[in-house]
């Protein structure tokens, strides 16, 4: 005889479970347990992942769920197990009405509509029927079970005893009255009985409360993964059979799911024509829209393409997936290229799944479709972020809601963020907690347990106090247990019958049914899943395309962008890719720069190239594209493969294609092959290398040669990328490139719209708006729009760039604005009335009503007057028998003294992020280039040197901790033109942190370094900004002759000598010819340093460069 446990919840039971999946069939395992159920509370979330691991432990699984069930006026939660196929899917039935419906619980009557093959558990500790016990009414007791008793097969309804106590005595005496099964149940909550601190501070935490060990609730003991004896003791010789009853339901129970059938979905057609006879017709008829004379071997792939596809199954996957990226495109949504391996069909391609000519391009069929590898096929669609879900509610109206769902997900407890609940829950001392979240790492891959054997100092640190101790072997159970669900980013199901014959579904957002399965499980039981993915730089493509188009007769579109467009990849070679899709970081840049892409193929390969590992091999393609080394292949037989890429090999494809040419593998071999390299497979690797070597052999190569290519392959798998995804998202990288260089204004627009809450992205892009020389115009209360827009030449910036502006008050302005533009304050205020008085005041500060009357600070005090006179005059507005013409009113500000323009900046720094009408250190940039304080863009042309001086302002400070536990800071530094970030290490940091803050006017002192392709500031010294400072008087003078030779290049040559070493030393230059001496301006003064003077020396002359000292 055996107990075995038949209510057992799982952390899928959100936030009532410690136990998980892996760990509950690892002990049952290790309890040598025959068999064991899965019952969450009115969910079936964890049930595929549930039935597999026991299926693999040689567990029976027993799956069910715990229903509230609503029987007449009372509810009572009922533990329901599966005995079979019929009531595993009556449990999806039921479970999907509890959620998808919000139910609190389902009526008895409902329930028994799905009843049979379902056994029914009511726990004698239910409130209900217990209270029915205690109070005597045994009659009462009695007609709540009977309705129970009819619902369900008298020998499918027990009810379960779990310890010894009253009600297990009243129950005993009720059964001697009026029979009734009786089981014996354990409402197990947690696996090990110690667990129980850690199940009572779960609760905690889901209720907001602190936790105190000492007082966990006595009623949460014994809720863990009993032995058989712990159960026959609980029960205290009470109910002998109950304890073997449970063996008995668990031999009455045999689910049976098939993981080997495909539920794979149908296009939907006319009853005359079948889906593959159709999609060959469709495609026939594209081909030739695609290639006007489509060559024979293009027919040829064609042909194979469709007989694979209708060998495998998925004619109308193909046709499904087409329809829906048409209907997008049709309605203006922006469609990705192709995505992964699918670009490498010409099947996807003539369907205008894919943009990309797999011909073209060299891509391969089999490295999407496999003949020889049976897989699901997978084509993941990019959209426009903003329009996704345009195509989702497209695909849920065309085949039915019962037939569409969403993919759900589980948000999991990482350690990081579950210690910072834990140290809120427990009450850890504040001083504890910042150690701990400052030396545990922000982001880790490792289990918590593992991440704590690298630290042994925080290690250490726990170990002395019991509090920390328990929080840490807490979070260790706690740890990557479901805390909440979400929708899967991409992920869609669709299937031919409605989903819930197959899987359960919940709510999810707006119309869309959530599978209760994640995508794993439902790929699993056979569902095909199709990712739509939403991509912000589709959005960004649509909307520049929009602007640039708008009002023109002859629009521009993707198709018609020039495929080698020399500004384009000027700008490439430049590195001025910031915004552009994959080519924005920084050491991307760089790579462009060394590049110097001439072709397409080279932004396709630098896209596959610049991942960690094949990053190594960039230097030898840029080397051998520039014919700085020659270019070398193993073999001579693999130059028309490694041709394109100089001898690298950088593609998975070009694995196969080695592998087809050499070893006569059919390409449907080499994926194999491809695979199985990749993965490290050591038997499949044995075999796959000997079917290489005898293919290269029959082929007429030495075993030594084959030998040699396998190794090289062997070698380079590691950092092989598709190529078919390469080429797509190097299509949308192209396109933006294309965009920007070509329309930067409508560029930018866009872009900076897209990051208006992100100040580090906003201020790149301005500076490289500075840069370009595109002028930003300010927030207009008559020309700004919501977002960034085109004016002329310039950008103008948008009314939601200003803090407190939202959307409601935006299109007020606007709407209003329709009637011609505001006069003055009165006028906009007897106009606009659904602003607040608050978004009125930061409109003023923000300086968008400057253009109507410049003083912001009569604007602000003439406020309230202006607000009072339009709501007194608004009502006569809509008589027009009292005005014969518009309302007019005069204005009349209140004459107050302007605001400095110190408060102006603030103002404008605070409420739009940035400076407007000038920067803090614009007026002062003459007088600090005077004394030698360099901007930032001088500093990083200059040669590094010690001693250098700034004057910045402080954007941000992120304060870090060193191995050795001293404070050191990182800095973002920024003057009017350019922004630098700065490094104060302890020694510094320790003199100034008491001071220094953001958004502070400092002057540093220091050198700069080159970090990572970009130069840093390494601060020696810093002090408040003060005008003194600039009270300077130079120590020395560079007096240069310069003859008639020399006359020609003077000042270029000076101008040369102050950008490499700029300084503070005044130059006076004599022109021997004119006889004239002139003082010349500060962007000339220098640092005479020895190797500056040597070569002013060489240039002029040494007698005619002479340093002097003023006498000061």
């Amino acid at each position: 005889m055996s107990y075995i446990h038949l209510q057992v919840r799982s952390g899928y039971s959100l936030m009532n479970s410690t136990i998980t999946i892996e760990r509950l069939v690892e002990k049952a395992k290790s309890s040598n347990f025959p068999a064991i159920a899965l019952t969450d509370e009115g969910v079936l979330y964890g049930a595929i992942p549930f039935y597999q691991a026991c299926r693999k432990a040689g567990i029976k699984p027993i799956i069910g769920l715990i229903l509230p069930v609503a029987n007449g006026n009372e509810t009572s939660e009922v533990t329901l197990l599966a005995k079979n196929n019929t009531g595993y899917h009556h449990l999806i039935r039921l479970s999907t009405m509890l959620q998808v419906e919000e139910r609190e619980s389902i009526p008895l009557e409902q329930v028994e509509e799905y009843a049979d093959g379902l056994i029914a558990i009511l726990p004698a500790e239910d409130p209900v029927f217990s209270a029915k016990l205690k109070e005597n009414d045994f009659q009462e007791a009695k007609g709540y079970l009977e309705r129970f008793q009819h619902t369900f097969a008298s020998e499918d309804f027990y009810v379960g005893v779990e310890r010894q106590g009253r009600t297990a005595t009243l129950l005993e005496h009720f059964a001697s009255i009026h029979p009734v099964s009786v089981t014996a149940i354990t409402d197990v909550r947690y696996l090990e009985e110690n667990d129980v601190y850690s199940y009572a501070c779960l609760l905690a935490m889901k209720h907001g409360k602190e936790w105190d060990m000492e007082r966990t609730d006595k009623s949460l003991w014994g809720k863990h993964l009993r032995h058989e004896e712990e159960v026959e003791l609980a029960l205290g010789g009470l109910f002998p059979e109950a304890v073997r009853t449970t063996e008995k339901i668990a031999d009455r129970c045999h689910v049976d799911i098939d993981f080997s059938t495909r539920l794979l979905p149908s296009f939907p057609l006319d009853d005359e024509v079948d889906a593959h006879t159709y999609l060959e017709n469709l495609c026939e008829r594209n081909l030739l829209e695609k290639y006007p004379e489509p060559s024979a071997e293009m027919k040829e792939r064609l042909a194979y393409e469709l007989s694979v596809i209708k060998t495998m199954g998925f004619s109308d996957y193909f046709l499904i997936i087409a329809d829906i990226i048409a209907y997008a495109k049709s309605k203006g949504i922006a469609v990705g290229p192709g995505r992964g391996s699918s670009a490498g069909s010409l099947v996807a391609y003539v369907l205008g799944i894919t943009d990309v000519d797999p011909l073209e391009f060299d891509l391969l069929f089999e490295r999407f479709l496999n003949p020889e590898r049976q897989t699901m096929p997978d084509i993941d669609i990019d959209f426009s972020d903003e329009r996704r879900d345009e195509v989702i509610e497209y695909v849920r109206e065309k085949y039915g809601k019962e037939h569409v769902a969403q993919i759900i997900t589980f948000g999991t407890f990482a350690a990081r963020s579950l210690i910072r609940e834990l140290i809120k829950t427990l009450n850890v001392n504040p001083e504890d907690a910042r150690y701990i979240l400052r030396e545990f790492p922000t982001q880790s891959s490792k289990p918590l347990a593992e991440t704590m054997k690298s630290l042994p100092e925080l290690s250490e640190y726990v170990k002395q106090s019991n509090k920390l101790k328990l929080l840490f072997s807490i979070a260790v159970r706690l740890e990557g247990l479901p805390r909440h669900i979400s929708t899967h980013a991409a992920g869609i199901v669709i299937s031919n019958e409605p989903l819930v014959e197959h899987v359960p579904l919940t709510t999810g957002t707006g119309d869309t049914y959530l599978t209760q399965y994640a995508m794993n499980e439902l790929e699993a039981i056979g569902l095909l899943k199709m990712d739509f993915l939403g991509l912000r730089n589709l959005s960004l493509l649509e909307k520049v395309l929009h602007t640039i188009n708008y009002g023109k007769n002859d629009p521009l579109r993707l198709e018609e962008i020039p495929e080698h467009d020399e500004k384009t990849y000027e700008l490439l070679r430049e590195g001025r890719t910031n915004g552009i899709f994959q080519l924005e970081s920084e050491g991307m840049k760089r790579v462009l720069k060394e590049l110097k892409p001439t072709s397409f193929e080279d932004i396709v390969a630098v896209n596959a190239l610049f991942r960690p590992g094949p990053m190594d091999f960039i230097p030898t393609y840029i080397r051998r594209k520039h014919q700085l080394e020659p270019v070398t292949y193993p073999h001579d037989d693999l130059k028309p493969i490694l041709e394109k890429t100089y001898g690298v090999l950088v593609y998975q494809e070009q694995i196969m294609q080695i592998a087809h040419r050499i070893a006569g593998f059919s390409l449907g071999e080499a994926d194999i092959l491809r695979r199985a390299v990749s993965k490290k497979d050591e038997g499949i690797m044995e075999e796959q290398r000997e079917a290489f070597l005898q293919g290269c052999i029959e082929n007429g190569y030495s075993r030594e040669i084959a030998v040699e290519i396998f190794s090289w392959i062997v070698k380079f798998s590691n950092y092989g990328f598709p190529r078919s995804h390469a080429v797509a998202y190097s299509k949308i990288s192209y396109q933006l490139s294309y965009l920007k260089a070509n329309y930067p204004a409508e560029f930018f627009a866009e872009v900076l719209s897209s990051v208006r809450n992100q100040q580090d992205k906003l201020q790149l892009y301005l500076k490289e708006l500075h840069e370009i020389g595109i002028e930003l115009l300010p927030p207009s209360i008559n020309r700004s729009i919501w977002k960034f827009t085109v004016e002329k030449s310039a950008i103008r910036m948008g009314l939601s760039s200003i803090k407190g502006i939202g959307r409601d008050a935006i299109f007020a302005i606007i709407e209003a604005r329709k009637t011609g533009p505001f006069k003055h304050l009165f006028d906009f205020c007897l106009r606009v009335s659904d602003v607040k008085r608050s978004a009125v005041e930061n409109l003023i500060l923000a300086g968008a009503f400057d253009e109507l009357y410049p003083n912001r600070a009569s604007l602000l005090a003439s406020l309230d007057q202006a607000m009072e006179q339009g709501e007194l005059f608004r009502e006569f507005q809509d008589q027009p028998n009292l005005f014969e013409d518009t309302l007019n009113l005069v204005e009349n500000y209140v004459e107050i003294e302007d605001f400095p323009l110190t408060k102006r900046l603030q103002d404008e720094k605070e409420l739009v992020g940035m400076y407007l009408s000038s920067h803090p250190l614009e007026n002062y940039r003459k007088n600090l280039r005077a004394c030698g304080f360099l901007s930032i863009v001088e500093m990083e042309k200059a040669t590094p040197r010690r001693n250098m001086q700034t004057a910045v302002i402080v954007q941000e400070i992120k304060q870090i901790r060193t191995k050795r536990g001293e404070q050191m800071a990182f800095l973002t530094i920024a003057d009017e033109e350019n922004t630098m970030e700065a490094v104060l290490f302890p020694d510094t940091y320790r003199n100034v942190k008491r001071w220094l803050e953001e958004e502070q006017l400092v002057v540093l002192k220091g050198k700069t370094e080159e970090r990572n392709g970009n130069m840093q500031f390494i601060i020696d010294d810093a002090a408040s900004f003060s005008e003194n400072l600039l009270d300077h008087r130079p120590e020395q003078v560079l007096f240069i002759k310069s003859v008639e030779e020399t006359n020609p290049q003077a000042l270029k040559v000076i101008q040369r000598m102050a950008t490499r070493y700029p300084g503070d030393v005044p130059i006076i230059l004599y022109n021997e010819v004119t006889q004239q001496t002139y003082r010349l301006k500060e962007d000339y003064f220098l640092h005479p340093a020895g190797a500056c003077l040597h070569q002013l020396r060489q240039f002029f002359g040494r007698e005619h460069v002479v340093l002097q000292r003023t006498g000061k």
